[in-house]
């Protein structure tokens, strides 16, 4: 019997998300469909072990058991390496301009400034987000300025803050406050050579959590209305930063769909960087999206540096040369942007 009132409950908080519901009650459980696979897979066993189905009632609930399985498989199987990835090396890899990336959430209140300082210092990346950052984080990296001559310092002690270097020139650089007041996040333009450049868009939405907002309207809106935003640029683009959402979700699908932004976990793993204490509760919230003429090369999490999110660093070929189209939208998918974007401004009130 204990088993099967345990097999109950894993079939539900499976289908909870599929609700829609926004509370973090609901929401929460997307986070952790590997984990909760897992346990299915156990219970299936421990069934098929110690309590083989009898009654009809107990076959009707293993049945369901398995297609909530395969369902949260089917869920999370592209971001495994048995899946095709997206991304094709391009055939003159070196005639193109290749960049480099390393984003970090670093936890406001960790200290260990030269845990990253060393891996700037070993990658070289061309770009570092870091976020969470406040003026201690700003000062505690202030070595790094001299390689990083241009920077978008949001410093704040709310655990939004966030600090953009790059060895590249900056251009139409804005700092937006889309849906919450005190949640930042940066628009610019990086200038690669003289007169070409990527679009770059660094976030961080606070989560569905019982310590955060208690439902992810306004994390739902604010992604919804940088993939708004997405829809009016020019190619090539990027989005990256702790999204603070998996991307299986219905919103970070429905921000690929809109945007017709590729996730280059798809085909090579999944990256999990939060929680970096507790292997066992570890799920991919640190993303980057790209346009289909930015070629990712390598993808990598780096090691600890204190916090409770690992970093992760790119490199990515540029094929400025295409024209890239903007998927079309049916009506109802414009009206269910619409309607989440509304009901996150809403909330934020």
């Amino acid at each position: 019997m204990v088993f099967y009132a345990f097999a109950l409950f894993l079939i539900v908080i499976a289908l909870l998300p599929l609700t829609q519901g926004t509370h973090w009650v609901i929401r929460g459980w997307d986070f952790i469909r590997v984990q909760t696979s897992f346990l299915q897979l156990l219970v299936l066993l421990l069934i098929a072990v110690f309590a083989f189905p009898e009654a009809t009632w107990e076959y009707i609930v293993a049945v369901c058991l398995i297609l909530t399985l395969l369902f949260q498989i089917y869920k999370v199987f592209p971001y495994s390496h048995y899946y095709p990835i997206r991304d094709k090396k391009p055939e003159k890899p070196e005639k193109l301009q290749q960049i480099s990336l390393l984003t970090s959430n670093v936890l406001q209140t960790n200290t260990d400034y030269d845990k990253l300082i060393k891996q700037v210092e070993e990658h070289q990346p061309d770009l570092l987000l870091v976020m969470e950052t406040d003026k201690n984080w700003e000062n505690g990296l202030k070595s790094l300025e001299e390689n990083y001559p241009h920077m978008v310092p949001v410093p704040l002690d709310n655990f939004y803050g966030m600090h953009l270097y790059s060895k590249y020139e900056l251009g139409d650089t804005q700092v937006n406050y889309l849906v919450e007041k005190d949640i930042p996040s940066i628009f610019t333009k990086v200038y690669y050579n003289h007169e070409s450049f990527i679009n770059l868009i660094c976030v961080h939405p606070a989560p569905p959590s019982p310590t955060e907002n208690e439902t992810s309207e306004e994390r739902d809106a604010e992604l919804l209305i940088i993939g708004k935003a997405v829809r009016e640029l020019e190619s090539p683009v990027i989005v990256c930063g702790d999204l603070n959402d998996v991307v299986w979700s219905r919103v970070s699908r429905l921000f690929a769909k809109m945007t017709g932004l590729i996730d280059p976990r798809i085909g090579r793993g999944l990256f999990p960087t939060f929680h970096a204490d507790y292997w066992y509760l570890r799920f991919p919230i640190d993303h980057l999206f790209h346009s289909e003429d930015v070629v990712v090369d390598k993808m990598k999490r780096l090691p600890h540096v204190g916090s409770d999110h690992y970093p992760m660093f790119f490199t990515f070929w540029l094929e400025t040369e295409e024209i890239i189209e903007k998927p079309e939208l049916d009506e109802e998918t414009n009206e269910e942007i619409e309607e989440r974007i509304n009901e996150g401004l809403e909330s934020a009130e």
